[in-house]
């Protein structure tokens, strides 16, 4: 008697987990939601805390600030296609005024992590850790259809050219990743952003805690589509001049947006 129940108890087991599997992923498919994270968070005494350029030759451009000034744009993109677009950051609110006018503007919601350089676990599927993982805890939250971190890559502390630049995604990610690397490839890569004819691509990655590793695991746990964004090089003079403009910053924010639209239509 106790096999049989055990046995059937084991089978329920099964079936429930199958049912909350079926009802993330159609969650995940049906959803208007998108979730934009901010990269890496701001220090009132040391600004941003992210990639940045070399020195001042050819722009200067810090990640952190340059999203607090420019996601506001893939949000419209994405909202003005019918989608609820939300923003969030692991730190506090700037303390730098226009920075912080910038986040109100975007409706940017801080999720306050106690140490923003801190390893968190995830709240959804715990077996994950990271840096910035609250983030990802705020993006879970919401049940979105997508999750993008909006990110600036380097390679050096000093001005070199790279032109490797790709977007980051989880295993459900990747017609997400696809379907933006191949938007910015037409609109912007060698269209204005130089690159010396080598297109965007798009990387696979679920190694853990490295570069962002376990925040894409945790949303691929959820059957969520997540995404890095690390098409730009600010060690790459050319990039920097670019980005330095603001009306190209503003069409690179866009050109993301839109890959992000195009993707949610394409389901």
């Amino acid at each position: 008697m106790n096999k049989i129940f055990l046995t059937l108890l084991a089978g329920l087991s099964l079936m429930l987990g199958s049912c909350y599997q079926l009802q993330m992923q159609r969650q995940a498919r049906t959803s208007n939601v998108v979730v934009l994270d901010i990269g890496h968070y701001y220090h009132p005494e040391r600004g941003g805390q992210g990639a940045r350029t070399p020195d001042t030759r050819y722009g200067h451009i810090e990640e952190t600030d340059f999203w607090y000034r420019y996601a506001i744009y893939v949000k419209q993109e994405i909202e003005a296609a019918g989608y609820q677009c939300l923003i969030c950051n692991r730190g506090g609110m700037p303390n730098n005024a226009k920075l912080a006018a910038a986040a109100r503007r975007a409706g940017v919601h801080h999720v306050n992590s106690e140490v923003p350089t801190g390893v968190y676990r995830s709240k959804h599927h715990p077996e994950y850790m990271a840096v910035g993982m609250n983030s990802t805890n705020y993006a879970l939250d919401q049940k979105p259809a997508a999750v993008v971190y909006l990110h600036h890559n380097s390679n050096s502390h000093n001005w070199l050219v790279c032109n490797k630049g790709a977007f980051y995604c989880n295993k459900r990610g990747v017609k997400l990743a696809g379907t933006m690397a191949k938007v910015m490839n037409t609109e912007l890569v060698n269209h204005g952003l130089p690159n010396n004819d080598v297109p965007c691509g798009i990387v696979v990655r679920d190694d853990g805690r490295k570069g962002g590793g376990d925040w894409l695991n945790a949303c691929n746990a959820s059957y969520v589509p997540a995404v890095i964004t690390e098409v730009a090089y600010l060690s790459n003079p050319e990039h920097a001049q670019f980005l330095s403009k603001h009306e190209n910053a503003v069409k690179y924010a866009k050109t993301i947006g839109k890959g992000v639209v195009t993707y949610l239509r394409g389901r």
